[in-house]
């Protein structure tokens, strides 16, 4: 009896893929949107989390939190993580791609400090 029972327990579904908090995480931040910083971190950790232990994060979780860091202003991380989507899901491919060119576009076209910004010139040189 126990014997078939530790049996039935140990055939039961495996999850695939660790999703951890998502689900509550993806709710607070719906109900508190102002706080993204939250839901930035948190999905991190999520991310994290499902590289360690199951190998392969979800699918559209990569896509997800390079949205939030996209969403944070932080492009050059954002394409690191649409790269990582395109690169474990192959379906994904396509959108990633967009999503990556047009994000690129987007600090390319990006106001910023000319060469040098507001730096005062070297000692002995003429402004």
């Amino acid at each position: 009896m126990i014997l078939a029972a530790s049996c039935a327990a140990a055939c039961g579904p495996q999850r695939a893929y660790l999703w951890g908090d998502y689900d509550s995480a993806l709710y607070a931040h719906y109900a508190n949107p102002q706080d993204s910083e939250r839901y930035l971190e948190r999905l991190g950790q999520i991310v994290q989390k499902a590289e360690v232990e199951k190998d392969k994060v979800p699918p559209g979780l990569y896509a997800e939190y390079g949205y939030a860091l996209f969403e944070a202003g932080r492009l050059d991380e954002a394409i690191t993580y649409y790269k990582k989507e395109r690169e474990q899901w192959e379906e994904s491919r396509v959108f990633m791609d967009k999503m990556i060119r047009n994000t690129r576009r987007l600090k390319a076209n990006r106001p910023g400090p000319a060469p040098g910004g507001n730096l005062p010139p070297p000692a002995g040189e003429a402004k």
